[in-house]
């Protein structure tokens, strides 16, 4: 049996809405071979989930989420599934007229999730769903295994050029950089004596790193420097990028959840500590910045999506 139909029998029995922490308590118990599978265990040692039980709850509100068999009540935390089927909607409303948020529509129409009030309210099992469809990126988690190889098993210093001219010409490839001269960059990342400063969680680094002379101008690689050292201390160092500011500036005006400025972002130490804030306003801190980051970046990749 899938476990999309082990869910449907656990609500089919119960005849009443579940939120997704009683689906998880019914199949530990009933179903223990659906909880710690392999992939829950290599998720949790991948740092994605912090336990097994993280890993089957985010299992849940992933599947059941974009699932038409379901529906979701998100007017509540933590939200309540139903069997589809078994709502009796008003007005003439069906099961087609949900649109991805768990909610009716009106007139059958699709709502825009791109529109800023409809991004919602951090909570953790928000971050728990997110996560999951992390999870089934496979290019992108393949990318992320591979660079881990690179980054902590390869080469995890950077004393040689030659293994740091392959870090940050795998960093450029993979996240599109845009660094024409990475021989430069990577020169400049040997020359900072950088390994002390990871070491040590020297947040002054990431721009240290950033700011260099390419042929008589200078260049600010702020993104591209958040990202080197995350690989290398991904629980110290998180990632920057346009996606994460622009989550975190939505936050910032609409729920005021920490005061700073545009600019406050680009200077790392106050990214972190705007990073920690976020946590902290939100109840997030049972979640990584590793878990904080793949979370505001997938967020910001579907609200506010760049126009090529």
């Amino acid at each position: 049996m899938t476990f999309i139909n082990i869910v449907k029998e656990i609500l089919k029995s119960a005849s009443k809405p579940m939120t997704p922490q009683e689906i998880s308590e019914v199949i530990k118990k009933d179903y223990p071979q659906y909880h710690g599978t392999l992939s829950h265990q290599r998720n949790v040692k991948k740092g994605y989930y912090k336990n097994i039980d993280h890993a089957l709850l985010a299992q849940i509100y992933g599947q059941t989420g974009n699932n038409k068999s379901f529906f979701c009540n998100k007017t509540i935390i933590p939200k309540e599934i139903s069997l589809a089927d078994n709502i009796k909607l008003s007005n003439g409303m069906n099961s087609s007229n949900i649109d991805k948020t768990g909610m009716p529509n009106h007139n059958g129409r699709s709502s825009r999730r791109s529109d800023y009030c409809k991004l919602e309210r951090p909570n953790p099992a928000m971050i728990l769903e997110y996560l999951h469809r992390w999870d089934k990126l496979e290019n992108y988690t393949l990318q992320e295994a591979s660079l881990g190889l690179l980054f902590n098993e390869l080469c995890p210093k950077n004393q040689r050029i030659e293994h740091v001219l392959l870090k940050v010409s795998a960093l450029n490839d993979f996240y599109s950089t845009h660094i024409f001269d990475t021989f430069t960059v990577a020169k400049h990342i040997l020359n900072s004596c950088i390994d002390k400063y990871l070491e040590n969680g020297d947040y002054e680094i990431v721009n240290k790193i950033a700011t260099i002379t390419i042929k008589g101008k200078t260049k600010n690689f702020y993104s591209f420097a958040s990202k080197y050292c995350s690989h290398h201390k991904p629980e110290i160092f998180t990632i920057y990028d346009s996606f994460v500011e622009k989550v975190l500036l939505h936050y910032m005006r609409h729920d005021n959840f920490y005061g700073f400025a545009q600019d406050d972002l680009k200077k790392y130490s106050q990214f972190i500590q705007i990073i920690k804030k976020f946590q902290q306003h939100y109840g997030l801190e049972e979640f990584s910045l590793r878990q904080i980051d793949i979370f505001l970046w997938l967020a910001g990749k579907e609200f506010f999506p760049k126009n090529y």
